[in-house]
Formats: C-alpha cells, sequence, structure tokens
C-alpha cells in the first residue's frame, strides 16, 4: 500500500478560514476529496495529514476523512516527512505530497513525488514535480487518485 500525504488547509480547503464574532471558526471541505479516500483505498493507497495546525478541526477533518495517520503541528513540514519515512523504514524519496504554501516547497522538493493545487503560492508550484488542474479545496485529492489510477501519475 503506497501512502499519499496531504497538507489540510489548501489541499483539502481553499486555505480560507471563516470566523463568527465569537471567535468560532469554519472551513469548508471538498465531499469528492472524501470520496477519493475510499476510491484511493480499493486501489491499494492509504491516506495520512501533515498540516500545521492541531486544533479540533483538524481531528474533526481527520475523523470525517476516517484518516487515522494525523501529523498535527508540523510546522516543519520537511522534518515531518523524514519522520514518516523513518517510521515507514523508507526514504523521502519514496513520499508522496501535497502541499500549497511555500513553507510546504522544502518537502515538496524532497519528496519523490511532490503536487501543489492550482492555486498554491509561487514557491510551492516551483518546489513541486505536478501541479492539480484543481484549487485547493474543490477535489484536488480527487484529481490525484484518479491519475495514479489511470497512470497519468506515476507513484
Amino acid at each position: 500500500m503506497k501512502l499519499i500525504l496531504a497538507d489540510i488547509d489548501g489541499v483539502l480547503t481553499d486555505g480560507r478560514v471563516t470566523i463568527d464574532i465569537h471567535g468560532n471558526e469554519t472551513k469548508s471541505i471538498c465531499y469528492r476529496d472524501l470520496d477519493a479516500i475510499g476510491i484511493g483505498r480499493r486501489n491499494n493507497y492509504d491516506f495520512a495529514f501533515v498540516t500545521g495546525e492541531d486544533t479540533e478541526m483538524v481531528q474533526f477533518i481527520a475523523k470525517r476523512f476516517n484518516v487515522e495517520q494525523v501529523y498535527a503541528g508540523a510546522k516543519d513540514k520537511l522534518a515531518a516527512m523524514k519522520t514518516i519515512s523513518k517510521k515507514l523504514g523508507i526514504t523521502v524519496c519514496d513520499l508522496l505530497y501535497i502541499g500549497d504554501s511555500d513553507r510546504d516547497a522544502p518537502a515538496l522538493e524532497a519528496v519523490g513525488i511532490g503536487i501543489a493545487p492550482r492555486d498554491a503560492s509561487a514557491g510551492a508550484k516551483n518546489a513541486a514535480n505536478f501541479i492539480t488542474e484543481t484549487n485547493g479545496g474543490y477535489g484536488v485529492l480527487l484529481e490525484i487518485v484518479n491519475n495514479l489510477i489511470s497512470g497519468k501519475l506515476k507513484y
């Protein structure tokens, strides 16, 4: 089984947050990405989230997407990739990671397959091997899973 690692904000969400007058935050996720996890698992892929955030919302999204491996509070994404690869007994070059921001760029450069959404930062897109046709929060994960299954993207 191959592991697909994804940031949450800017990949599964559009990177925006709505804050009400009480300080409560809400984010939108795309149900097509929820479908992508089921499709991916049926095709021998597993999923993990690597995010700089460490909030109840991160845990809720992981639970909703049925993703057990969550690396929350990972401000240094490259360090997270090294930890994950060591845990799996593989090299960082054996990983696929989806990230959208300049903070993700070092990890996107280091992994075997670095993917950035179409609306990612310039730094993330320059570091990535592949840029999706889809914006973050609008089915990026589904596009990637479909490309992996069809062979358009090799992992």
